[in-house]
């Protein structure tokens, strides 16, 4: 457990005001590309790609809970070399919990192992973002 905290306390946090966001799950702070550990929202328009519901408002949900001070704690690099992080704002004091419970974006099993079940539940119960009605 001891070790544990040492190396958790040990990894890299970048932090910024206002990042820029880029889609639901990925933003830009202080020069670092962002991806949120154990999230994954549905991407917004690329090229002739058209947007997968609730991409925007996944987008506008992290727009929401990244205003003024951000910070996140490095979890790994992933493979197209962006910051996987854990990130907190004033807003919340957990951003990838947040998005998930929003309803606008899901637990990223594969990598998170679990960690968000409880946020993803509480979105289903709740009947928010594609949880809710069919559009």
């Amino acid at each position: 457990m001891l070790a544990a905290l040492i190396l958790a306390a040990s990894l890299p946090i970048i932090a910024c005001d206002t990042p820029a966001v880029h889609d639901g799950d990925t933003f830009r702070c202080d020069g670092e590309r962002v991806r949120l550990f154990g999230v994954d929202a549905p991407e917004v328009k690329r090229g002739q790609t058209p947007a997968e519901p609730f991409a925007y408002e996944a987008r506008d949900e992290l727009i929401r809970l990244t205003r003024g001070h951000v910070a996140c704690r490095m979890v790994e690099t992933d493979r197209y070399g962006r910051f996987v992080g854990k990130c907190w704002s004033h807003a919340t004091t957990d951003i990838n919990a947040a998005l998930i419970r929003s309803g606008f974006a899901t637990e990223y099993r594969r990598y998170s192992k679990g960690v968000y079940r409880r946020a993803e539940q509480q979105a289903k119960e709740a009947r928010r973002g594609q949880w809710g009605d069919p559009r």
